[in-house]
């Protein structure tokens, strides 16, 4: 999601770019395993893979809900996206990557 010019008066209580992203939605039920799973590691990182079972780790648009949930907890504060061990911006990032605790 990349910032919009109209959304400048309330830009850190915006979750969803369209309506369409807002019907689709991101479980809290994703939100919520992601940070457990990072929970249990205690400070190291997890692939977003690992959220989803075997069977649904294949499926490019259970993939991208998973990394749109990473996107949310990034812009809440709560964990960290990261290629080869460095930040990256959630609205920019492309090709693997890492998910920490923030």
């Amino acid at each position: 999601m990349t910032y919009r010019k109209k959304w400048a008066a309330s830009w850190d209580e915006v979750k969803y770019c369209s309506k369409a992203c807002r019907s689709a939605g991101v479980p809290d039920v994703l939100m919520a395993t992601i940070l457990a799973l990072l929970d249990k590691r205690d400070g190291k990182t997890i692939c977003p893979s690992e959220v989803l079972n075997t069977a649904d780790k294949q499926d490019p648009k259970k993939m991208e809900r998973v990394r749109g949930a990473a996107r949310l907890l990034a812009h809440e504060g709560k964990l960290q996206i990261t290629q080869r061990g460095q930040i990256v911006d959630p609205n920019t990032f492309k090709g693997p990557i890492r998910l920490r605790r923030a």
